[in-house]
């Protein structure tokens, strides 16, 4: 390199440089650029002695150089693209088993790369949605027969009031078929290996979620609202209640289950993908459930919706919420869980208020009716009915207002054990006797106001002990005597005795007059 340079080191200089360059289109080691950076640096140089003005020749060489190997990386790339998408396309095509194996099936895009490594990304997409929305559409048609099969199976169940009773409850999944399956979880593989998780998401939960929805409906569940309570009678509310019933047995014992083992299998080495998913489908058809016992418990009052907000209260505690717990995990349905236990905090409110509004109902009711001493009013019978067949339900209503919701039933004594009870149940329930109690002597009261002749302490005495009698015995009867114990009707109803002996059968007719008339009416010795 000492002196001028001679044409034949020019001419050396641009041939290895040019050399450099169709080497590096055939590998990929490094060392290839450094060699063009090497030989034109050496040309310009040369250059630069034979003349200062010639470098700009030398660098304009240079600069083409560098398009040219820019223009060729191009081309390799979009080379490489097309060659995955016709691997991937031939996957999808021909079902190849071995070819799932390959973990090197990923597309990649170079930030460089042409317009035709994007159009080769697009066809393998467009591609995978075709499949997968083919096999969905499948699946959907298997499904549709299942369904019928499903309807056959639980036609006495959902007609009448018979058990729920399904021998096996996995034949939804048994019965599907193993090719529609192994497509399935062939081509989601696929997808979410590609990048294209939230397109599988959109085609296949889509209609996953439309499925556990058409299935709800089918099974007679509607979901309420506020207005529906407003326009439905008791009756036809009543009869809602049944069908959330039914269908969230259904629904959580045979359709969540079997979906849940159907993503398990298409979604079979992506677990995290299976159970995003799963929650996403069953997510709008979980809370229809939800928001309709919602609805119910912000509802009336009215003591007569007793009984079946019970057994609301009683399908959330023993089936939604556990059946919740297993199904979903709590990373993707703490909101969900969450809501459920709300719901059933929401119908345990209820239960109580249905109680405070019985007490209400009972402290208005008329007193001036006209009774003989042996008689029973009609709030009697009514409200000892209710609640004897209320205490039949003990476990739960003592659960529901000591608010232990999320633990399991404690041991309570048995009917026989006759033992004072302080729980909140025992108290609400004893509050509810003597606001019985006191319209009793009330109504007593208002006896001894209007009967203006002799006896009137021997009327009086034989109307309460007559009342005291049924209420004794019926609660002897029922359940309602171990909530309260034996003692309670001692220590919380003084005074019920006279103090001298009474032979009932001594008292005689006795004329009674109501205030402003004049008209006597007769109470029969009996």
């Amino acid at each position: 390199m000492k002196g001028k340079p001679d044409a034949y080191s020019l001419l050396s200089c641009a041939a290895f440089a040019i050399m450099s360059l169709s080497l590096s289109r055939e590998t990929q080691s490094g060392f290839k650029i450094d060699l063009i950076y090497f030989f034109l640096g050496s040309l310009i140089l040369q250059l630069m002695k034979i003349k200062l003005l010639l470098c700009i020749p030398g660098v304009g060489f240079g600069y083409l150089i560098f398009i040219l190997r820019s223009h060729f990386s191009s081309i390799n790339d979009a080379i490489q693209a097309e060659s995955h998408s016709q691997q991937l396309v031939s996957t999808i095509d021909n079902d190849d088993p071995t070819s799932l194996q390959d973990e090197n099936l990923n597309v990649i895009v170079d930030p460089h790369s042409t317009q035709l490594a994007s159009t080769s990304t697009a066809d393998i997409g467009g591609s995978m949605l075709e499949k997968i929305s083919d096999c969905v559409k499948a699946l959907r048609q298997e499904n549709s027969t299942l369904m019928e099969m499903l309807m056959e199976k639980l036609k006495d169940y959902l007609s009448d009031d018979s058990g729920f009773n399904v021998s096996d409850p996995d034949f939804m999944i048994m019965a599907l078929s193993t090719e529609t399956i192994d497509n399935l979880h062939k081509t989601a593989k696929l997808m979410v290996r590609a990048g294209l998780k939230c397109e599988l998401s959109d085609v296949y939960t889509s209609s996953r979620r439309e499925y556990l929805v058409e299935s709800l409906s089918r099974l007679g569940f509607k979901k309420l609202s506020i207005e529906d309570l407003q326009m439905l009678s008791w009756k036809e509310i009543e009869d809602e209640i049944k069908r959330w019933i039914k269908a969230s047995n259904v629904a959580l014992k045979i359709l969540l289950p079997a979906e849940h083992k159907l993503f398990d299998q298409v979604f079979f080495g992506f677990s995290s993908t299976a159970d995003l998913s799963f929650m996403d489908v069953c997510r709008e058809s979980t809370l229809q459930l939800l928001d309709s016992a919602d609805t119910i418990a912000i509802g009336s009052r009215s003591p007569e919706r007793l009984f079946r907000v019970l057994d609301m209260f009683e399908t959330m505690r023993d089936l939604i919420i556990p059946e919740f717990e297993s199904l979903f995990p709590y990373q993707y349905s703490g909101s969900l869980q969450i809501e459920a236990m709300a719901t059933c905090k929401g119908l345990g409110e209820a239960i109580r208020g249905i109680f405070i509004e019985f007490g209400n109902q009972i402290s208005q009711d008329s007193t001036e009716e006209i009774y003989q001493k042996d008689e029973l009013p009609s709030i009697t019978s009514y409200v000892m009915d209710h609640l004897c067949a209320a205490s039949r339900s003990r476990k739960t209503l003592e659960q529901v207002f000591d608010g232990d919701y999320g633990d399991p039933l404690k041991e309570y004594p048995k009917i026989e054990d006759r033992v004072h009870s302080c729980s909140d149940l025992s108290v609400q329930m004893g509050l509810i006797m003597k606001l019985l109690w006191n319209k009793l002597a009330a109504i007593a009261k208002y006896h001894e106001n209007v009967l203006i002749y002799n006896k009137l302490p021997l009327w009086h005495s034989g109307f309460l002990m007559t009342n005291r009698k049924y209420i004794a015995q019926k609660a002897e009867d029922s359940e309602l005597g171990a909530i309260l114990g034996d003692n309670w009707f001692i220590n919380n109803l003084p005074g019920l005795f006279p103090s001298h002996p009474i032979d009932l059968n001594e008292l005689a007719d006795i004329n009674v007059f109501l205030p402003g008339q004049k008209v006597a009416y007769k109470l029969k010795r009996t």
